[in-house]
Protein backbone atom coordinates (compact mmCIF):
# COMPACT_ATOMS: atom_id res chain seq x y z
CA UNK A 1 0.00 0.00 0.00
CA UNK A 2 1.41 3.41 -0.94
CA UNK A 3 2.01 6.18 1.59
CA UNK A 4 -0.69 8.29 -0.09
CA UNK A 5 -3.23 5.45 0.22
CA UNK A 6 -2.51 4.95 3.90
CA UNK A 7 -2.55 8.67 4.67
CA UNK A 8 -5.84 9.20 2.84
CA UNK A 9 -7.42 7.20 5.65
CA UNK A 10 -6.36 9.85 8.19
CA UNK A 11 -9.20 12.32 7.86
CA UNK A 12 -11.21 14.78 9.87
CA UNK A 13 -14.89 14.91 8.98
CA UNK A 14 -17.66 17.36 9.65
CA UNK A 15 -21.32 17.72 8.68
CA UNK A 16 -22.84 21.17 8.38
CA UNK A 17 -26.55 21.91 7.89
CA UNK A 18 -27.03 23.49 4.46
CA UNK A 19 -30.76 24.11 4.64
CA UNK A 20 -32.87 25.46 7.45
CA UNK A 21 -30.64 25.93 10.47
CA UNK A 22 -27.12 26.48 9.18
CA UNK A 23 -24.88 25.02 11.89
CA UNK A 24 -22.37 22.25 12.55
CA UNK A 25 -24.15 18.92 12.98
CA UNK A 26 -21.18 16.61 13.52
CA UNK A 27 -17.49 17.33 14.10
CA UNK A 28 -14.73 16.39 16.51
CA UNK A 29 -15.24 18.53 19.64
CA UNK A 30 -12.64 21.29 19.65
CA UNK A 31 -11.48 20.36 16.14
CA UNK A 32 -11.09 22.84 13.31
CA UNK A 33 -14.24 21.73 11.48
CA UNK A 34 -16.33 22.28 14.65
CA UNK A 35 -15.59 26.00 14.33
CA UNK A 36 -17.34 26.58 10.98
CA UNK A 37 -19.62 29.60 11.27
CA UNK A 38 -23.12 29.96 9.80
CA UNK A 39 -21.76 32.80 7.63
CA UNK A 40 -19.08 30.54 6.14
CA UNK A 41 -21.65 27.83 5.43
CA UNK A 42 -23.96 30.39 3.83
CA UNK A 43 -21.18 31.68 1.58
CA UNK A 44 -20.25 28.16 0.47
CA UNK A 45 -23.87 27.26 -0.37
CA UNK A 46 -24.62 30.62 -2.00
CA UNK A 47 -25.57 30.66 -5.68
CA UNK A 48 -23.24 33.66 -6.23
CA UNK A 49 -19.74 32.28 -5.77
CA UNK A 50 -17.82 34.87 -7.80
CA UNK A 51 -16.42 36.64 -4.75
CA UNK A 52 -14.89 33.65 -3.01
CA UNK A 53 -13.51 32.33 -6.30
CA UNK A 54 -11.58 35.58 -6.63
CA UNK A 55 -10.57 36.16 -3.02
CA UNK A 56 -10.64 32.66 -1.53
CA UNK A 57 -12.78 31.56 1.37
CA UNK A 58 -12.39 30.81 5.04
CA UNK A 59 -13.22 27.45 6.57
CA UNK A 60 -13.49 27.69 10.36
CA UNK A 61 -11.59 30.97 10.21
CA UNK A 62 -8.65 29.52 8.21
CA UNK A 63 -8.00 31.25 4.91
CA UNK A 64 -8.23 28.85 1.96
CA UNK A 65 -7.67 29.01 -1.77
CA UNK A 66 -10.12 27.40 -4.17
CA UNK A 67 -8.54 24.58 -6.19
CA UNK A 68 -11.56 23.21 -8.09
CA UNK A 69 -15.19 24.30 -7.88
CA UNK A 70 -17.92 21.99 -9.14
CA UNK A 71 -20.21 22.54 -6.14
CA UNK A 72 -23.12 23.85 -8.19
CA UNK A 73 -22.54 21.58 -11.20
CA UNK A 74 -24.97 18.70 -11.71
CA UNK A 75 -23.33 15.41 -10.73
CA UNK A 76 -20.37 17.41 -9.35
CA UNK A 77 -21.40 18.79 -5.97
CA UNK A 78 -17.80 19.07 -4.71
CA UNK A 79 -15.53 22.01 -3.85
CA UNK A 80 -11.79 21.42 -3.34
CA UNK A 81 -9.85 23.97 -1.31
CA UNK A 82 -6.46 24.11 0.37
CA UNK A 83 -5.81 25.94 3.60
CA UNK A 84 -3.05 28.52 3.53
CA UNK A 85 -0.16 28.87 5.92
CA UNK A 86 2.51 26.57 7.29
CA UNK A 87 -0.04 23.84 8.11
CA UNK A 88 -1.54 23.67 4.60
CA UNK A 89 -4.16 20.92 4.22
CA UNK A 90 -6.57 19.80 1.54
CA UNK A 91 -10.24 20.24 2.37
CA UNK A 92 -13.02 18.81 0.24
CA UNK A 93 -16.58 20.06 0.65
CA UNK A 94 -19.48 18.07 -0.78
CA UNK A 95 -23.05 19.31 -1.05
CA UNK A 96 -26.21 17.26 -0.53
CA UNK A 97 -29.70 18.81 -0.49
CA UNK A 98 -29.63 19.10 3.32
CA UNK A 99 -25.97 19.13 4.37
CA UNK A 100 -22.38 19.94 3.55
CA UNK A 101 -19.87 17.13 4.02
CA UNK A 102 -16.38 18.36 4.90
CA UNK A 103 -13.29 16.19 4.84
CA UNK A 104 -9.90 17.55 5.79
CA UNK A 105 -6.79 15.47 5.21
CA UNK A 106 -3.62 15.44 7.24
CA UNK A 107 -0.77 17.60 6.01
CA UNK A 108 0.51 16.21 2.70
CA UNK A 109 -2.64 14.28 1.70
CA UNK A 110 -3.58 14.93 -1.94
CA UNK A 111 -7.01 16.50 -2.51
CA UNK A 112 -7.94 13.91 -5.15
CA UNK A 113 -8.21 11.18 -2.49
CA UNK A 114 -10.54 13.38 -0.42
CA UNK A 115 -12.60 14.32 -3.49
CA UNK A 116 -13.29 10.68 -4.31
CA UNK A 117 -14.29 9.87 -0.72
CA UNK A 118 -16.71 12.83 -0.58
CA UNK A 119 -18.17 11.96 -3.98
CA UNK A 120 -18.74 8.36 -2.81
CA UNK A 121 -20.50 9.63 0.33
CA UNK A 122 -22.80 11.89 -1.71
CA UNK A 123 -23.73 9.02 -4.04
CA UNK A 124 -24.34 6.76 -1.03
CA UNK A 125 -26.65 9.32 0.57
CA UNK A 126 -28.72 9.57 -2.60
CA UNK A 127 -29.19 5.78 -2.83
Amino acid sequence: MSVASRRAGTLMMGLFGASGSKCVWVAKPGGLLAAISPQEGGLITSQDQKMFLLTGITVAGKKCGVICDSLLVDEGNVLDVRSKGSDSRSICIGKTPKALILLMGEKGVHGGALNQKVHDMIVGMKA
